[in-house]
């Protein structure tokens, strides 16, 4: 644009035809510039698919479908950015599609990852151009409203955990019970492996994906464990606010291994509402049971053990309890002696404390229960998988 310019004013101070000419070529070049890549990038559609689900701290992938409607007039150096109304929640890699031809569609796969847990709002998709001189960059909002929820990342977890509901089993009601008839109850459906009852093929299923499919079953089992999180932290304290999320890392690990080996599990979360989920069983119950780990709020002032004295707690819920909490203090402790009480043994696990350092164990270190923003996006940038196209 300068250069323009005082080639212009060159040839008016020296009326040169010559400079006069070149300048005449140099603002139809800026015109072409500001209006080509309009058109281009109003001719274009862009779909986006995502997961309802992901877990944080895990990469994904979004895929985007890019349509040329155009007869004639191709898309050149389009850029692809999803804006998110989260943005401190969700890292998304830009994508770059050198030339999109006239009627042409093309797919990309574009990673992503959740940095937090809980719900994250994508409100707009940005498509740019800077063609064909990278002059001015045009581009165009696209409102595309969609929300994803983030559930807690996953910890490992140590054996002696793992045995808690089996224990409490065998002292109170007499460990794995099988009946004579219908000994077995459903617990969800898989692909056919060698060896399998052909009896349990699930004909509907296999019809509608094309390949044979299994009805699982699992022995019912009468032994139940309880996940009780305490979401009270002092307000503005962010150390506290760290610590819970370790916690609630720790029992989405437990419920989800508890599922795995058969046992009927229940929640418990305190806060604005009170939220109390029954003992179930079953992959089923599991996605519901993340759901609402996810989507559970810090709160400052709520307290658990008073709630907890007006529940009716029949007896098809006893069970052990695992009580987990950012840290522990007199609330803390009511609301396990009442469980004790009232359910079975309780277990107190707290970051920080021996118990639960010596049964959990995150691979990110004990200072960084959320992963850091910065090495996510420079991991994530430049890393579309789209053939033929190289960022």
């Amino acid at each position: 644009m300068l250069g323009t310019a005082m080639i212009g004013a060159a040839g008016l101070d020296a009326d040169a035809n010559l400079l006069m000419i070149l300048f005449g070529l140099c603002c139809g070049g800026i015109v072409l510039g500001f209006f080509a890549g309009w058109r281009g990038l109003r001719g274009l559609r862009v779909e986006r698919v995502s997961p309802e689900t992901v877990v944080q701290g895990q990469p994904f992938e979004i895929r985007y479908t890019l349509t040329n409607r155009r007869v004639w007039g191709c898309a050149r150096g389009v850029q692809l950015q999803d804006i998110s109304a989260s943005r401190r929640r969700l890292v998304v890699a830009q994508a770059y599609i050198p030339v999109l031809r006239p009627a042409e569609q093309i797919t990309l796969t574009v990673p992503a990852m959740a940095t937090t847990r809980g719900r994250v709002n994508l409100s707009h998709l940005r498509i740019s151009t800077r063609f064909p001189f990278s002059i001015f960059t045009k581009s165009l909002i696209l409102p595309r409203p969609q929300e994803i929820i983030a559930v807690p990342r996953l910890c490992r977890i140590a054996s002696p955990i793992r045995q808690i509901h089996r224990s409490a089993d065998s002292a109170s009601s007499g460990a794995m019970m099988a009946r004579a008839r219908g000994d077995e109850e459903y617990y969800g459906i898989r692909e056919y492996r060698s060896g399998d009852n052909p009896r349990r093929i699930h004909w509907r299923q296999s019809a509608r994906t094309g390949q044979l499919m299994i009805r699982e079953m699992s022995r019912y089992q009468d032994h139940r464990i309880w996940c009780i999180v305490h979401t009270r932290v002092d307000r503005g304290d962010a150390a506290q606010a760290e610590q819970l999320e370790r916690a609630i890392s720790a029992a989405a690990t437990v419920l989800c291994d508890a599922l795995e080996q058969g046992a009927r599990v229940g929640l418990i979360c305190d806060g604005q509402p009170f939220s109390v989920m029954p003992p179930g069983a079953s992959r089923a119950y599991r996605p519901r049971l993340l759901r609402e780990l996810a989507l559970r709020a810090v709160n400052a002032s709520a307290e658990l053990s008073e709630p907890l004295r007006r529940l009716a707690w029949p007896a098809r819920w006893r069970g052990p309890c695992l009580l987990f909490a950012a840290r522990v203090d007199d609330d803390l402790r009511a609301a396990a002696d009442w469980l004790g009480k009232r359910s079975g043994p309780t277990m107190l696990l707290a970051p920080g404390t021996p118990a639960f350092e010596t049964h959990f164990r995150f691979d990110d270190g004990p200072d960084s229960s959320v992963p850091r923003r910065r090495g996510l996006r420079s991991g994530l940038q430049g890393s579309v998988r789209v053939p033929g196209v190289v960022r």
